[in-house]
């Protein structure tokens, strides 16, 4: 997934609430003083413009409550886009979690986290001396240590105010290839507060190993392909979690050449938006052809017997579309 720099995402928000809009794109007016080393030359073009401009993969927004979490009004918020927790939430499969770490007068507390089949979730809370509008409040954090193998590691998200305090939420598709049992997310907080021009130069300040546990899936080996020229794609494997989707991938190209574009529907023809990502799990150049491995990762299980994937490439040329059963 190409990173955009946050001020180019916020003009194609397409969020219901006003105010939320606002507060979004005054963040990323902010946020746009941090740069982050572009890695990726491929998208996914159902990536919701909300995730890619605050939160580019793995963040989500956080508007008005979620029906399911009325009467927690926090959590409600926090989950409102993250479909994944909500549902995980409602089953009571999400591991609650006291984490902490305290530095400059601010004590932040990782209180719950879930791994469902590849996507990965944790939330967090914020107390102490915290500077700022609390309208805009945000975690400048990093994941897996920076690894640079893995595209997206810095990453922003606002902060809820909660009490005396803040929350905060964030999700993301894991980025190894690997699926363990039982693993630790290195997730460390390098800012928080207004948006600093420091903070993509420091180093963590609150610095967590989360233990996080896989909750059961099913694995279904696929066996089908499309192709175009020399740009060839082939199918590998979904994943269902309790509460996810997920498709594994080999993609083959000539190296410099046109990117690829995926646009994912169900059984029914409706888009399968809201947070859908891309992720580079291995890459190797030989003789002049690029080879990666990527999962596309839904953060819902779509209602429908399957998945309709049409790949095309930037200059608007379409592969044979593939349908992945359900």
């Amino acid at each position: 997934m190409e990173k955009k720099m946050f001020h180019e995402c916020a003009d194609r928000i397409d969020v219901p609430e006003d105010d939320v809009v606002r507060a979004i794109q005054a963040g990323v007016r902010k946020g746009s003083k941090i740069k982050v080393k572009q890695k990726s030359r491929f998208k996914v073009a159902v990536i919701t413009a909300a995730a890619a401009a605050l939160f580019i993969s793995s963040g989500f927004l956080f508007p008005s409550m979620a029906s399911v979490m009325a009467e927690i009004p926090i959590l409600a918020k926090l989950y409102e886009h993250d479909k994944v927790a909500e549902n995980l939430s409602s089953q009571q499969l999400i591991t609650e979690l006291n984490e902490k770490a305290a530095f400059a007068g601010i004590d932040v507390t990782v209180t719950e986290a879930y791994y469902d089949g590849a996507i990965i979730g944790v939330t967090f809370d914020v107390k102490g001396e915290v500077k700022g509008n609390e309208d805009e409040i945000y975690a400048f954090y990093e994941i897996f240590d920076r690894d640079h193998n893995i595209e997206e590691t810095m990453e922003l998200v606002k902060l809820v105010p909660d009490g005396d305090g803040y929350k905060g939420h964030i999700q993301l598709s894991s980025p190894r290839a690997e699926l363990p049992a039982e693993t630790t997310l290195p997730f460390n907080i390098i800012g928080i507060g207004e948006i600093s021009d420091n903070w993509k130069d420091e180093q963590g300040r609150w610095n967590f190993d989360v233990p996080i546990s896989q909750l059961p899936f099913e694995t279904i080996a696929l066996d089908q392909a499309t192709e175009l020229g020399q740009h060839k794609i082939a199918f590998e494997k979904l994943i269902k979690g309790t509460s996810s989707t997920a498709i594994e991938y080999t993609l083959s190209y000539p190296e410099g050449s046109q990117r690829v574009r995926f646009d994912l529907s169900d059984g029914n023809g409706k888009q399968l938006i809201g947070g859908t990502s891309d992720a580079k799990l291995e890459k190797n150049i030989e003789n002049g052809t690029v080879t990666e491995k990527r999962r596309i990762t839904i953060p819902f299980v779509p209602s429908s017997d399957f998945i309709e994937v049409r790949p095309e490439l930037e200059s608007g040329k379409e592969l044979e579309p593939v349908r992945i059963g359900l």
